[in-house]
This record gives C-alpha cells, sequence and structure tokens, in this order.
C-alpha cells in the first residue's frame, strides 16, 4: 500500500462510507474532502468534516499507519494543529494533538473495494514502460488528447523555469532569458549542461557588444568555453586565444571564471555534433540574430527563423572538428531534423513563459501553434507510443508523449494521470 492511493482513495471517496467512525466511535461524515495540498503541511486543506454532527474545518493528513504520524515528527510541527480528521490504512496507535487531545482518526483497510486496489497494483506492478499498455487501445482518443494537452502545457512550464531564474536572476532581461534556453538547447542534451554553464558565465549583453564580429564571438565562446587555455599548432585558434585573452582582461568584471575541458563530452558523438563544432554553429547564430528575444518571441516567424538556423560555419571549421586536427573538407550546418530540435526545446518554453510572465494567452498560444506547425520527434519513447497504435505527426504529439512517459509513466504516478484515472474507474 502507497501514500499516493490513499490520497486518491480520500480525495474521490472512494471508500465504504456507511456507519463511518473514528477510532473512539464517533460518526464521521465527509462535507468537503478539502485541497490537495503537495508543499509541507497537512496533505488536504480546508476540509469540512462532520464528526458526531458537529462541523469541523481544518485539515486532513493521510498515512498508511497512525504512528507515522510521530514517526513523521507531526506532533511537534505547528502546521499539523490545525489537523481535524487522520485518515489511515491501519490504525496502529492513538495520536493525540500536542495539547492532550486525541486526534480524530478513520481506518479504510476494511473499506476499500478489492477490485480497485487489485487495478491500481496491476499498474504498479506492471513490467511495461507504460503501465497502461495493456489497456491503452481501451482507452478513448479524447481522454487521450486530454492528458496530452496537459501533459504539453506543464512540460512547457517545466522547461522555462531555469529561463525564468536566468531572466529573474538577469535584471529581467528577455535576451539574456532567451540566450539560456538557446544554450540549453544547443547542448542536444548530451553537451546540455556544459552549455548552460556556458551562458552562466559568459552574458548576453557582453556577446551582443561584439556580434558583428564572427571572430570576436568565436573567441569569447571558445574562451569562455575552456578550448583556448594552450597554445597551438595553427594560426587560427592562437590568434582566437590572443583576443580571447584581450577582452578577458577587457571584461574580466563582467566574465565568469572559464571552463575546463573535462567539462565537455566527445565520448560517442559524430564529429559533426563535437561541442567544438556546435560552439561554431552557436557563433553564427549569435551574429544573424540581432535580437533572439524578438525574433523567437516577438516577431516569431517559424520559416525564417529555420531559414536563419541554417548556418554555415567559418572557414577554419570547413576542414576543422577540433583545433590542430585537420580533416576532410565539410560543409557543416544545421540539418533539418538538427534545427527542429533547437526551435522545439528552445521556442514555445520561451513563449509559455512571456506568456505567463505578461499575462497574455496568446503567446501560449503561439508555442502551441508552432509545436503543431513542426513535425514529431523520432525516438525510442515516441516509437513506444506509435507501438501502441499512436500517429504521432507533430512535435505538439511528440513532446506531450515524452512528458507523459518521462513524468508520469516511468515513476508509475498512474494516479496523477487521468488516463490512469479512467482505469482505476471503469
Amino acid at each position: 500500500m502507497k501514500e499516493d492511493f490513499l490520497h486518491y482513495v480520500w480525495r474521490y471517496q472512494k471508500f465504504d462510507k456507511n456507519e463511518l467512525e473514528t477510532s473512539d466511535g464517533a460518526s464521521v461524515k465527509t462535507i468537503k474532502t478539502g485541497f490537495a495540498h503537495s508543499n509541507s503541511g497537512p496533505d488536504f486543506q480546508q476540509a469540512k468534516i462532520l464528526i458526531d454532527d458537529m462541523e469541523w474545518n481544518g485539515a486532513v493528513e493521510i498515512h498508511i499507519k497512525s504512528s507515522d504520524w510521530n514517526r513523521h515528527h507531526h506532533q511537534t510541527d505547528p502546521n499539523y494543529e490545525n489537523v481535524v480528521l487522520h485518515v489511515v490504512w491501519k490504525n496502529d496507535e492513538l495520536i493525540n494533538h500536542p495539547d492532550g487531545s486525541r486526534i480524530p482518526t478513520v481506518e479504510l483497510k476494511d473499506r476499500v473495494n478489492y477490485d480497485l486496489i487489485e487495478k491500481y497494483q496491476k499498474l504498479q506492478s506492471s513490467p511495461d514502460e507504460i503501465p497502461c499498455a495493456g489497456q491503452w487501445t481501451d482507452i478513448s482518443d479524447l481522454l487521450k488528447s486530454e492528458m496530452m494537452e496537459k501533459a504539453l502545457v506543464e512540460r512547457l512550464h517545466q522547461k522555462s523555469e531555469k529561463a525564468k531564474t536566468h531572466f529573474e536572476e538577469g535584471a529581467q532581461n528577455w535576451d539574456q532569458a532567451s540566450y539560456f534556453m538557446l544554450l540549453s538547447a544547443m547542448g542536444f542534451k548530451v553537451n546540455q549542461h556544459p552549455f548552460e554553464r556556458l551562458a552562466e558565465i559568459l552574458p548576453y549583453n557582453l556577446i551582443k557588444k561584439y556580434s558583428s564580429s564572427i571572430f570576436q564571438v568565436e573567441a569569447l565562446l571558445f574562451g569562455a568555453a575552456g578550448f583556448l587555455a594552450q597554445d597551438f599548432d595553427d594560426e587560427y585558434p592562437n590568434k582566437l586565444k590572443n583576443e580571447w585573452e584581450f577582452l578577458q582582461h577587457k571584461h574580466k568584471a563582467t566574465l565568469g571564471s572559464e571552463m575546463h575541458l573535462h567539462e565537455w563530452r566527445f565520448l560517442r558523438l559524430r564529429p559533426a555534433n563535437f561541442p567544438t563544432i556546435r560552439l561554431a554553429e552557436l557563433a553564427q547564430i549569435l551574429h544573424v540574430f540581432p535580437s533572439l528575444f524578438d525574433a523567437f518571441v516577438i516577431d516569431m516567424n517559424l520559416k525564417a527563423i529555420q531559414k536563419r538556423l541554417k548556418v554555415k560555419v567559418s572557414d577554419y571549421w570547413l576542414d576543422h572538428y577540433q583545433f590542430d586536427k585537420e580533416s576532410k573538407f565539410r560543409n557543416k550546418q544545421f540539418g533539418q531534423n538538427s534545427i527542429k530540435t533547437l526551435i522545439v526545446n528552445c521556442i514555445p518554453p520561451l513563449l509559455a513563459l512571456y506568456a505567463n510572465s505578461v499575462g497574455e494567452e496568446r503567446y501560449m498560444d503561439k508555442a502551441i501553434t508552432l509545436l503543431n506547425d513542426l513535425k514529431a520527434e523520432k525516438n525510442y519513447i515516441t516509437k513506444k507510443f506509435e507501438d501502441l497504435g499512436e500517429d504521432l505527426k507533430t512535435a505538439f504529439d511528440s513532446q506531450a508523449m515524452i512528458q507523459l512517459h518521462n513524468e508520469y509513466c516511468q515513476p508509475k504516478r498512474c494516479l496523477n494521470c487521468s488516463i490512469g484515472l479512467s482505469i482505476l474507474k471503469a
């Protein structure tokens, strides 16, 4: 038995309420279950309970065993002084308030239908990555669609939280927030964290000051990223190093401590995905967009953004993947799939953040429209849903399913998912 199941049982009153009594024999009737509360404090707030015909307004706390009250140290926490009902699976210990009065306790272990418990345990013990895979085809398309929309909006807000922090810490600079989201997306998961580190130590305002010069932008990016902390055989990286040392000294009050090479991952990456190439491509992007925020949010035009993201690296990188290591000449630029991934992970979360910040829902609508205008991503998660018969056509579909898989299916949070709830209610 898990507490989240008891939360579900209490919230939806899925137990036998006939002649319900406390451990002291007082009759209990629920007027209002209260509102689920996920922060510190009791599980349900603002409940209304009738105990022996006296109405009590306060909180409801849920536990597997009543003794968990003391084990969790609620007896010394003032947040729990307004608990009017203790709902437990098993009442194994009498619990009192600090003033000595008994906390009304209701035991549910003999009041919950076994079929409901069995359905829940079947989901929780499912060997499938998607616990409801066996029942998936029985779920209505409308219900799936509603859950997908909920998951998608949740994903946008989650991904925008990092940018929100950067926005608030950066004197509410929207270009800085856009820059952070761009660099986070440039990491393409494998190097996401080091790219985010780079955004923190190399502010956008400094990049913008030199954005007309590809050479200086590359010097700033490669220098701050730690790639210029040595001597080179090739002329170009030595010039970058000299420029970086000049700019680093000039702007030492603005720049953070430069990164170290070991923070970047090259292993198992195709050379075209090496962080050195990504930084060279990033330099070009920062050169062609006068204002990231205006391009990504205010004047957002998908075709124009796709065209401008198809940048070509500077000449040195045409026959190099790393400094001092010449390779076969090759034009290096983002492919369509990379551009799509970059847009999906950068622009919709920014639009969601801006919509929430200024209170204009149309920007959230723009985020959803943008995702609907892009083709679905293909990966092992989307394939699992396609194997269940889902036709994922757009990035809206794939992003929603990725969120559903990562935040609900994998941790088996079936009771927080409307699809899982519908299975329990069936």
